[in-house]
C-alpha cells in the first residue's frame, strides 16, 4: 500500500513543480542545549527560517498579503547523515542566483538547528530539474515518503488542488 501512496505522491509533485526552482539542501545541527532535532523541531526550524526569508523577500507583503515563495520540503534522517532537508525554493523575481543563494545562507545560518553545510544550485536544465526531483523523493532513505514530506511548509502544496 505504502508503494501505490508514494507513486501517486511522486506523480502529484512531478505535476505541481515549484516555478524558477532552486535545488537546495539544509543539514541540521543534531542537538542544541540538549534538545535533540526530530520532526517537530525541524518543522518549527524550517518555518522559523520560511518566516525570515520571505519577509526578508516580500517585506509587509509576506503578513498583510499572504505573498510568499514556493517551495518544497523533503525531510531525511539516517544513522550514517545528519537529519537534513531536501527542498525545492522559487527564485524570486528582482534577485540574482548569487543574491539569493547569499541571502538563503545568512537567514539558514541565523535559526536554531541551521547547520553550516549548505548545497544551492540553480537547475542548469530541466533534466537537473527532474532529477533533483527523483533524488528528494527516493525511497531507501525514508522509511515513507508521505511522513517525509514537510507538509506545514511546503507551500506548493497549498497553492493547489488536493
Amino acid at each position: 500500500m505504502n508503494h501505490v501512496l508514494n507513486e501517486h505522491i511522486r506523480t502529484y509533485l512531478k505535476s505541481n513543480k515549484v516555478s524558477n526552482p532552486i535545488n537546495v539542501t539544509l543539514t541540521q545541527k543534531q542537538s542544541v542545549k540538549g534538545q535533540r532535532i526530530d520532526d517537530i523541531s525541524s518543522e518549527q526550524n524550517f518555518r522559523h527560517f520560511k518566516n525570515k526569508l520571505n519577509t526578508k523577500v516580500f517585506g509587509v507583503r509576506y503578513r498583510r498579503f499572504k505573498k510568499q515563495l514556493q517551495m518544497l520540503v523533503i525531510r531525511e534522517d539516517s544513522p550514517y547523515h545528519r537529519h537534513h532537508l531536501h527542498c525545492v525554493i522559487e527564485q524570486p523575481q528582482g534577485f540574482s542566483f548569487e543574491e539569493f543563494h547569499t541571502l538563503i545562507w545568512k537567514v539558514w545560518s541565523s535559526t536554531k538547528f541551521g547547520y553550516n553545510q549548505i548545497h544551492i544550485e540553480k537547475p542548469s536544465s530541466q533534466e537537473r530539474e527532474d532529477g533533483w526531483l527523483r533524488y528528494i523523493m527516493k525511497d531507501y532513505s525514508k522509511s515513507d515518503l508521505s511522513t517525509s514530506i514537510d507538509f506545514e511548509n511546503s507551500t506548493v502544496l497549498n497553492q493547489c488542488r488536493l
